[in-house]
Order: C-alpha cells, then structure tokens, then sequence
C-alpha cells in the first residue's frame, strides 16, 4: 500500500544498491507529479543526493515545482535535490551534429587527392546514410538522453537518479534499443573497415593528407565505440535487477490499467525489475457507500424545514458522483491486483487519494508525497552514507568481460570461416533460428558461393529425403576439404602461395581487379606513363603504393575508387 519498500532499497537494505528509479505510464495520469514526489521522499527520507530527470518531450517538472529547469542540473530549492530537462530532440540534435562534423573533417582529410566528383568520400556517404538511419528509429532520442545522464551518476555527485519518462509507447519502444543499435553500429563499423582498407591502398599512405586521414579514421572508430558503449549502459541500466527499479503509475480506469498489465508484462519479457504500481486520484475511502448514499437521498426526499434544500440537492448530486467513481475504482482495483503481473513482480500497490488541492509547489509536493509512504525510513537509518570519492565507473566490467566473449566468439568464427567453401566439402550446420532442425546434421557443399548473397548449396539428408538449403558461411563448419586430385598441386602450390601473402592482400586483389575494368583500361591504354605504371604492378603489386601516391595519377585514382562498391 505504499512506497516504503523502495525508501529502504535506496538505503542498501536486502542486498539493494539502488541507483536508478524510471517512472512511467500512460499520459495524463500523474506520472511527472509522483515521479517528483518520488524525488523528494529519496531526498527527505533518505538524505540521499537525488537527481530527478524528464526525458519526456513534453516537459512539467518546472510546472510542478514552479521553477525553471534547463539540460543542467538545478536546486528546486529542495535539500539533496536536483532536477533537471533533457531535450531528446535537442540531445539527438547534438549527436547527429557530431557526426556531421566528422564527415566534414573526412572530406577536408581527402581534399586534393583526386578530382573530388567521381572520388566522392566514401565514408562520409556512409556517416550520412548512419545519420538518416539513426534519426529514424522510434525512440532514439530519449535512449540518447539516458545515455548522457549516465554520466551524471558516474560523475558521483549524485547516489540516486529518477527519471520521469516519456509515456508508455515511448518505454516500450525503449526496451528493443540496444539490439536495433547495435546492429546498426556495427554495420557501420564494418563500413569503415572496408574503406579505409581501400583508402591505404589506393590513396597511398605516404601523402600530405594521411596525418589528417589516419587522425578522421581514429576518430571515427572513437565516436563508434562511444556511443555503443552508451547505448550499451542504458541496456544494462534497466535490466539492472541491483541498481535499478521501474514505477508504473495510473488511475483506477479500464484504459488505464489495461495499459499498465500491458506493460507489465513487457517489463518482465524484457527483463527490467518493476517494484511498485502507484494508483492516483483515488475516491475510495473517503466517498460514500451505496448504503449511506441512499441513506442521504431518502433524507433529501422527504426534506427538513432545517436544511437548505437547494445546498441539500447540490450535496446528493456530489456524493452520486463520489460514489459512482468509488464503484469504477473498486473493480479496476481489483484487476489489477489480481493480474498476474501484479503478483509475480510487484512489491507493492500504492494507493493515492485524490486531494482537494493542486499540487504544484514544493510544499504540496511534500504533502502529496506523505501519502505515498506509511513507515518511512528513521533519521538514524537515513544516516548519509554518500561519499566524495571521486568519478564512479558502472558497468565497465560488464562491457569488458562481453567484449572479450564476443572478441572470442568472433575468432572462433574467424577461424571456422577462413576457409572458401568448394563443391565436395564437408560441413556441418549450426546457428540457424528459424530452421533449428538442421543444426548439428552434416552435408557435402555442393555449389560456390555467392559473392552478393554470401551463400552455398549444402546437401543434406534430412528425414529420409535428400535436400538442399542455401546456408551462408555463419551457418556452417567446415569438418574436412574434399579431396583434390594430383592436377591439383600446382592450384593447391598457388593457393599456398596467396595464404602466405602479407596482411593487406585481399584488398590489393580487389584493387587489381579495379585496373582491369574497360573504362580503366581505356584510360590506361591513352595515356603511356598510366600503362607502365600498371606493367610495374603487375609485376610487382606492391608497387601500387608508390604510383597511386603520385599527384599525376589523381585522375585513375579518382576514377578507380568510382568503381568500388562497398
């Protein structure tokens, strides 16, 4: 019946370290009021350093405090207490500013090493095409701003932060983030990948311009990393079952509670710890019974010389309509303390009554948060436990131990990969969702892969019947390499050969093949110094470096880098 439960968690008690509340729930329902009064019991009860958070587009924390609030930490006045308004908007604003910055440094980085048209900076495309794309996923904004507020906690000058959330369909959309992000990030981290690897080769790495190239490409990977990381933490954050608790608030009214098993349940798919269920508005304790109200009305219809008959009419029509919102509260009550949400996740339901006052103002809000507690914390268990240790770093450890497992799981599937399938092959099938009925069966490869789709033919038997399926390399094992015939040694010599060959090797390989292009050629067979440069490479490949830096060679560069595509 109140919030006692979460005081005590921020105070450390059952193995607790409290650190992030989120309040959420449908619009209009009093979830910025209750997440402010959350706020202010941490601070009073808990003398806990409190930062109180809006990630909601439509800001009320300075219409519930009457004071103004801005992307800065601010005192209401309050003791252990800041607020503060982060605009998703303006936040995602600053993000995608930072991106565009960065393609602008690449393009100043390649300027004058081709003609520019036909060489247009590849990696700038694909930072603009991330920006689009970024901007685009529902949600983004305010996962950005949570992102940053991190910070905050981990700057150590705050114990506790709550955040007063954007509604409902704003959270849910939350809860999937982090793997549409980091699907993303890691495209384009691939994306810089492939073409820086092209841009050593082909522009060469001994030019005016490569200091500027190589300090663009650093910072690229820098920003990437950053930002996965964010993103990263805000996963962690609300699945965080120690630090972190969710308060879903409502009215007892069939939208609303609907709504809020609904989200129950997507917190609990989603793994993120829901702790309690604040009920606003309520009439039911002090409105009148069916009894008593009619009790009331035979009073009114038989009147009394006494009483003002119109004050008295007024009286009846006022308790009706009490006593009616009693009974539509009682039922919705009781749904939802009968969902099974309620009973597997909740520690308590908070019932709130509706009051004869607006709260707005620091004042009211201390008195509306009164009635959200029933034994708060003493003095003596409130006792300040904050310390003054210096920048605080959460969830690191956790970062860096799933970067070495993913690191791990890469190189083992580096390793199983590294091989090109052939007809005759042996491999075994592994990974498949969707069809996990063929993992761990064998096949024989029976076609060459597919360059664009990255897939093979793999036959199998399965159930009796001989079939094949399109697998790509991730979802195959190679158990052995077919046999090959002794035509085959000078291949298998050759093949040899090539796996010696130095790291960079495949990219020069594409290159070439780049040169071979008939509108290349067409340029080369016009142009005689163009045509030894090319019989010098092809001689020696290595010397592709020192003829690609030439100035004079801008033209084939440019056009060379307009055939790649990535």
């Amino acid at each position: 019946m109140s919030l006692d439960s979460l005081l005590y968690s921020a105070l450390g008690h059952n193995g607790d370290d409290l650190k992030f509340i989120f309040v959420g729930g449908k619009g209009g329902v009093g979830k910025t009021t209750s997440s402010s009064a959350i706020a202010t019991l941490l601070a009073q009860h808990c003398n806990k350093r409190v930062l109180l958070v809006s990630t909601d587009p439509a800001h009320s924390l300075s219409d519930a405090f009457r004071c103004e609030f801005g992307n800065e930490p601010t005192s209401p006045g309050m003791e252990n207490l800041h607020v503060m308004e982060v605009d998703p908007t303006e936040t995602m604003e600053r993000e995608l500013n930072k991106w565009a910055d960065l393609a602008k440094e690449i393009a100043v980085a390649n300027d004058g090493e081709g003609d520019g048209k036909d060489g247009e900076n590849d990696m700038v495309a694909k930072i603009k095409q991330f920006q689009e794309w970024l901007s685009g996923i529902p949600g983004i904004d305010e996962a950005t701003a949570l992102s940053s507020a991190i910070e905050h906690i981990e700057s150590n000058k705050y114990d506790l932060i709550v955040f007063d959330t954007a509604p409902t369909g704003h959270t849910l959309k939350l809860l999937g983030m982090p793997d549409i992000l980091q699907a993303g990030i890691e495209k384009l981290q691939g994306w810089q990948t492939t073409l820086w690897g092209y841009w050593d080769v082909l522009k060469g790495m001994g030019n005016s311009a490569s200091r500027n190239r190589l300090h663009a490409k650093e910072e690229v990977a820098e920003m990437l990393e950053n930002y996965k990381r964010g993103i990263q933490k805000v996963a962690l954050m609300l699945q965080d079952q120690r630090r972190t608790r969710f308060v879903v608030v409502c009215i007892a009214e069939y939208l609303s509670v609907s709504e809020t098993q609904r989200l129950l349940s997507e917190l609990k798919k989603n793994r993120v710890r829901a702790s309690h269920v604040i009920v606003n508005q309520l009439v039911v304790e002090n409105a009148l019974s069916k009894d008593e109200l009619e009790e009331l009305e035979g009073l009114a219809e038989v009147g009394s010389l006494m009483l003002n008959q119109e004050l008295l009419a007024k009286t009846v029509k006022s308790c009706q309509l009490t006593t009616s919102r009693k009974g539509i509260q009682e039922k919705y009550l009781g749904q939802l303390r009968a969902f099974p949400e309620t009973k597997d996740m909740l520690d308590s339901i908070c019932e709130v009554p509706l009051l004869a006052e607006e709260v707005t103002g620091n004042e009211a809000l201390r008195r509306f948060a009164e009635h959200m507690v029933r034994n708060p914390p003493s003095k003596a268990e409130s006792a300040s436990s904050s310390t003054d240790s210096g920048p605080v770093r959460l969830y690191d450890d956790e970062l860096e131990k799933k970067s070495a497992g993913d690191s791990e799981e890469k190189k083992a599937e580096g390793e199983a990969s590294s091989w090109t399938p052939s007809k005759g092959d042996s491999v075994k099938i592994k990974g498949l969702s969707k069809a996990a009925q063929y993992n761990g069966l064998e096949g024989v490869v029976s076609g060459a892969l597919d360059a664009e789709t990255n897939r093979c033919g793999v036959r199998i038997e399965y159930n009796g019947k001989a079939k094949t399926l399109a697998l790509q390399m991730k979802n195959m094992t190679l158990l052995h390499k077919a046999k090959k015939a002794k035509s085959d040694k000078s291949s298998d010599s050759a093949s040899s050969k090539s796996a010696a060959s130095p790291p960079g090797g495949e990219t020069m390989s594409k290159a070439m093949q780049v040169l071979e292009d008939p509108e290349i050629k067409a340029l080369v067979d016009g142009n005689p110094a163009f045509k030894e440069a090319v019989e010098d490479c092809l001689a020696n490949p290595m010397n592709i470096m020192k003829y690609l830096s030439d100035p004079e060679m801008a033209p084939l560069v440019s056009k060379a880098m307009s055939k790649l595509n990535f």
